[in-house]
């Protein structure tokens, strides 16, 4: 009778050490996934805040480019100083 317990017990701890490494190994894949899964939204991430200063960049370069040209013409069409028409 008491083999039969020991047995009945071996029997137990078999299962409860293949159930801890199945449960070990679904862990370690699940960690695996997190991982990739956070290495992607790391990468969305950086692709959208390279996105955005490529757009803000873009957009500073326009004004400049504008504001330039605008202080340009307002250069050019302002009137001869009073001074100079007085002399003439």
């Amino acid at each position: 009778m008491i083999s039969g317990v020991s047995g009945k017990r071996q029997a137990m701890e078999n299962e409860s050490e293949e159930l801890t490494r199945l449960l070990d190994l679904e862990l370690i894949q699940k960690r695996a996934a997190w991982k990739r899964a956070v290495a992607r939204h790391r990468t969305f991430r950086m692709i959208g805040v390279f996105s955005i200063l490529i757009a803000l960049a873009a957009v500073f370069f326009v004004l400049f480019f504008l504001f330039s040209r605008a202080n340009e013409e307002r250069m050019n069409s302002r009137p001869a100083p009073i001074s100079d028409r007085a002399g003439r």
